[in-house]
């Protein structure tokens, strides 16, 4: 009867099932495309000896304050903040430099090689430095012995100590360790990536600071339990891992992918927890000194199918908000109630039967929990860390989940008590015991069912997370941190090496300029201005230093830009580009940023000119770029710049008279508008280029600096609407950092050159010439962000020009 029912009860296909559900994408090691080093296995690499060092001194005077604190009874030492700055910075200026190669030689591995390189250092120095600081006082004891000073107790009490605990030491290190790495990373760099090469994290965030590659071992669990349940990494029981894998995985079966399924591993993985520290311990170089690959190998060997876990593939279930997503898709009742009001998820499922499915799903998954062993041990895992709380942490966690769970007697539990360091009282310990295991048995079945779907999410966390430990340890393993000179000297000459210096570790010859930018703001109608002054008695100099000049200088530190000469009623600027200061390889960019701002501080100036009914600025400006170092004279000690760029920059800031005289013009307002003469019309003044200026209060980019930002940032398209659409234009949209690491957004106005009769702006160009202009005017730099965000569309290869269509004014692009 039960068969025949089920034929008339609704149950979604498996891609129904997980449709709602999010699905991460598998990480991508890009490995592969780096040479071989020099044992012709793993790649070499040879990090910085300047901030290897600086993470050393941070590592080992963290562990001194942390063990003298907690275990040796005397006033730790007070910290010093240098040595974390200096390891941020460290590790800032590594990435800086790695970034700028990333993209200078489209190489993404170089980021990813650097990441995963420089957590196995770190991982490897906390390990180091407890052996030193260990090896150290027993040096001390033994010396000791020697002269009889009286002090060979003490030092004997502290080796103890540092045995005992040992993991806790080494987890409290690393953790700080990652958390200011990761600090570092939030703040500034993962910004830098995301505006210069369109990825915030070539390797996932998750993956990469996994609180399972910073335990000291899978089995330490006072460690453990504050980011996983204790079910699965039992060390007297290697099967734990598996019996939930095979529950969990049985409940979802049907709408999981064929590889999730569970499978007997055709060779059992025969060792132990202890054999596994052991062997790691003893074969430091095969392991890499990182036991975790081995543990995780462990687990997953024994419960996982290879192509599932080798691959890294990913089902609904590497997600833990996905269990969440579906248990609380539909509000509790009945025998599913359960004592938490969880808010209900907006994306789910719409066909009407789901309601009716989700509690049939629901009861399955309580009834193959219910009285189970893995029931057992949930509860008494959860209820375990409380118990070890108020037994003052004298008693190891993992023996008080064993009672917990009716896996150890009263007389076996004596006898362990009884062989734990300290002042402990058995029966005191075993009374609060027994009062937890009553709470638990009497526990309300409400409360019960929100502790088994609440075990569901934190076992799809822990199942990630364990392989994504393992993707890790895979990449990890296939580096070979080079430390003896000899060795680095020998994959340099044999072109295997891959060298991440800081800036002050580059070699003399790359302190050098390797191209550089010219921005020239030029006032219009200065002899004007400066009559209408002179007639009113009022100072001209101190009028354009106060509005002009003096504004100007206070921006360009956080731009890097520097002032190349004041020409009349003009400024020329050039920000340069050093070889070893990559962060500042986005000289368009801060270019571009510059000249809105010098826009909008002249604007400012103009509202209180208007106020003091004084004349107001007007500017034209011109961003030029040249791929190489600008040429140096000295004329009696003055450094004076030769550059193409300059008299370029002369040409985008100017404005034709003709076109700003004519009805015409007299409509533009302000903008940017490029043309070109007609064949029969003739100019007074011609640039270079043939074509014809009008620039009032906009930024016009040559062509070279346009390519150049397109290498520096990561562009989205925007189109426009028709009426804000000059002959089918269009937007470019991205973000960059400044000097000081605040991020801005920058729009691009790519539009056509068009042909100018003399009176009118007419059809596009023959030759189809475009030009490119930077907007200033808030509200269309709102509008461009706000559709590219909507659109999320990245720009890729060249733009294609745009076609013909009703021109209007450049007004609404300033």
């Amino acid at each position: 009867m039960k068969r025949f029912d089920n034929l008339f009860r609704w149950r979604p296909d498996a891609e129904e099932f997980s449709k709602p559900l999010q699905l991460k994408r598998p990480f991508k090691l890009l490995f592969d495309r780096l040479p071989t080093g020099i044992d012709n296995h793993r790649i070499d690499v040879a990090l910085s000896p300047e901030f290897m060092e600086r993470c050393r001194l941070f590592v080992r005077r963290s562990m001194m304050h942390d063990v003298t604190e907690n275990y040796w009874g005397e006033p730790p030492p007070p910290p010093d903040n240098k040595d974390l700055l200096a390891l941020r910075e460290g590790y800032a200026g590594l990435m800086e430099l790695t970034v700028d190669r990333a993209r200078k030689y489209n190489r993404l591995e170089m980021v990813q090689l650097l990441q995963f390189g420089v957590m196995k250092f770190l991982l490897r120095l906390v390990g180091q430095e407890y052996d030193r600081l260990r090896n150290q006082v027993q040096r001390a004891k033994n010396l000791d012995n020697h002269q009889s000073s009286g002090r060979s107790v003490q030092l004997h009490d502290r080796l103890v100590a540092l045995a005992r605990n040992e993991p806790a030491i080494r987890y409290r290190v690393t953790r700080r360790l990652f958390r200011e790495i990761l600090k570092i990373e939030n703040m500034r760099l993962s910004k830098l990536r995301k505006s210069v090469l369109g990825r915030s994290w070539p390797v996932p965030k998750p993956l990469l600071f996994n609180p399972m590659l910073q335990l000291p071992s899978l089995w330490a669990d006072e460690q453990a339990m504050g980011h996983y349940p204790l079910v699965c990494t039992d060390r007297d029981d290697p099967d734990a891992f598996d019996r939930v894998n095979r529950l969990v995985t049985g409940l979802f079966a049907e709408f999981l992918p064929s590889w999730c399924a569970n499978v007997e591993p055709s060779d059992q993985f025969d060792t132990t927890c202890s054999n596994i520290q052991a062997a790691a311990q003893r074969h430091p170089g095969e392991q890499g000194g990182l036991i975790g690959y081995t543990e995780t190998l462990m687990l997953l060997k024994r419960s996982l199918q290879p192509s599932e876990y080798q691959s890294g593939q990913c089902s609904w279930l590497d997600s833990p908000e996905n269990i969440d997503r579906i248990v609380y898709s539909v509000k509790h009742g009945g025998a599913i109630r359960t004592d938490f009001d969880a808010p209900l998820f907006r994306t789910t499922w719409h066909n009407d039967k789901w309601p009716g499915f989700h509690h049939r799903l629901m009861k399955q998954i309580l009834k193959a929990f219910h009285g189970s062993r893995v029931e057992r041990d949930l509860l008494a895992c959860h209820a375990g860390p409380l118990v070890y709380q108020e037994l003052n942490r004298q008693v190891p966690v993992r023996l008080l989940c064993q009672y917990l769970a009716g896996r150890m007697t009263r007389g076996d539990l004596q006898r362990k008590l009884a062989n734990l360091p300290g002042k402990i009282a058995p029966a005191q310990v075993i009374k609060v015991l027994d009062r937890m295991r009553s709470t638990i048995s009497s526990m309300p079945a409400p409360r019960r069912r929100r502790r088994i779907f609440s075990f569901l999410r934190h076992f799809a966390l822990f199942r990630r997370d364990l392989k994504q430990a393992y993707q890790a340890h895979l990449a990890m393993r296939r580096i070979h941190l080079l430390i003896r000179p000899e060795d680095i000297e020998l994959s340099r000459r044999n072109g295997s090496l891959l060298e991440f210096p800081l800036r002050e570790e580059l070699q003399p010859e790359q302190h050098r300029i390797r191209n550089h930018v010219i921005i020239k703001a030029d006032v219009r109608g200065s002899t004007t201005m400066t009559s209408e002054l002179r007639n009113r008695n009022l100072n001209p100099a101190s009028h354009f230093s106060l509005n002009f000049f003096e504004p100007i200088n206070k921006l360009l530190e956080n731009y890097g830009a520097k002032k190349v000469f004041i020409e009349g009623d003009a400024v020329i600027l050039s920000i340069f580009e050093y070889e070893d200061t990559p962060y500042q390889w986005l000289c368009v960019s801060h270019a571009c940023g510059l000249a809105r701002k010098i826009l909008q501080v002249v604007d400012n100036q103009n509202v209180k000119n208007r106020e003091n009914d004084l004349p107001e600025l007007e500017l034209g400006l011109g961003i030029a770029f040249s791929d190489e170092a600008p040429t140096f004279l000295y004329d009696e000690g003055r450094e004076i710049m030769i550059s193409p760029a300059i008299n370029r920059a002369d040409q985008l800031s100017s404005c034709s008279a003709a076109v700003r005289k004519s009805e015409y013009g007299k409509r533009l307002g302000r903008g940017v508008m490029v043309l070109t003469p007609a064949p029969s019309e003739t100019v007074n003044k011609e640039s270079s280029d043939k074509l014809i200026r009008y620039n009032v209060n906009g930024i016009e980019l040559d062509v070279p600096a346009y390519y150049k930002l397109k290498s520096e940032l990561s562009f989205r398209r925007v189109e426009l609407e028709s009426g804000k659409r000059v002959m089918n234009d269009h937007l470019l949209v991205a973000r960059y950092p400044d000097l000081e690491g605040h991020m801005h957004d920058l729009v691009i106005r790519e539009a056509a050159v068009t042909v100018w009769d003399g009176e009118k702006s007419g059809r596009r160009a023959a030759d189809g010439r475009c030009y490119y202009q930077v907007i200033s005017d808030p509200e269309m730099v709102d509008y461009a962000v706000k559709q590219a965000n909507q659109r999320r569309r990245p720009l890729s290869g060249a733009v294609s020009a745009p076609q013909q269509a009703k021109p209007t004014s450049p007004g609404r692009y300033h």
